[in-house]
């Protein structure tokens, strides 16, 4: 079970967005040289202007993260990012708090045979933190029983108040269905009670992933 993350997103520059889809389809290339990142996803921020990209990975312990950052794609990154990037890269940190994982069998391509995704960052209020992170992880068999949601990651940003979800499915279908059942629906719904406001949801664009 992964327990650490990196949500790390960047805007390229206008000019060169082609020149990050080909930079991160590179980084794909080279997730096998680090045995200890269990999942690795590329993305890009749907119908976003300027053009956001972002990775997002999970790792069992620190010690993987820590190889991560130190490992050839963010160094690559790091390198490539005055040439390539308008903003960014921000590297932000989590916790993984539960997560459902269901890799698709037989799943080809370079995405896994995930296509589409959902990034939703919110903040609890600070008397309800508990709750908050009470709603996160008992919304797994909730998760579970939406057959087309194949990744599901429940996240916390140590040393804040936010919190996040990110997810991915087959299709537009999948993804739809997961908008609007019963997670979602509480989450929004309970919103008003547990955060500070609405939560931001963007739409994903599931570029390379390795699983």
């Amino acid at each position: 079970m992964s327990t650490v993350g990196l949500l790390v997103p960047f805007v390229a520059k206008d000019s060169q967005t082609k020149a990050v889809v080909d930079f991160l389809h590179t980084g794909y290339s080279l997730v096998p040289s680090e045995p200890l990142t269990r999942e690795w996803f590329a993305v890009s921020y749907e119908d976003s202007q300027p053009p956001t990209f972002a990775i997002f990975d999970t790792f069992e312990a620190e010690k993987g993260r820590q190889a991560h950052l130190t490992g050839q794609i963010a160094q690559a990154l790091m390198d490539n990012a005055p040439n390539l990037l308008a903003i960014g890269p921000e590297i932000g940190q989590l916790n993984v708090l539960v997560s459902v994982v269901r890799p698709i069998s037989g799943g080809r391509g370079n995405t896994a045979g995930v296509t589409k995704g959902l990034r939703v960052l919110f903040e609890a209020k600070p008397e309800k933190v508990d709750a908050v992170r009470d709603f996160l992880k008992g919304a797994v068999p909730l998760v579970e029983a939406e057959p087309d949601t194949m990744y599901w990651y429940a996240v916390e940003f140590p040393g804040t108040n936010k919190f996040g979800i990110v997810d991915f499915f087959p299709d537009e279908s999948g993804r739809g269905a997961h908008v609007a059942g019963k997670v979602a629906e509480a989450l929004f719904g309970s919103a008003e009670e547990l955060l500070t406001g609405a939560p931001d949801l963007i739409k994903l664009e599931v570029l390379a992933a390795k699983v």
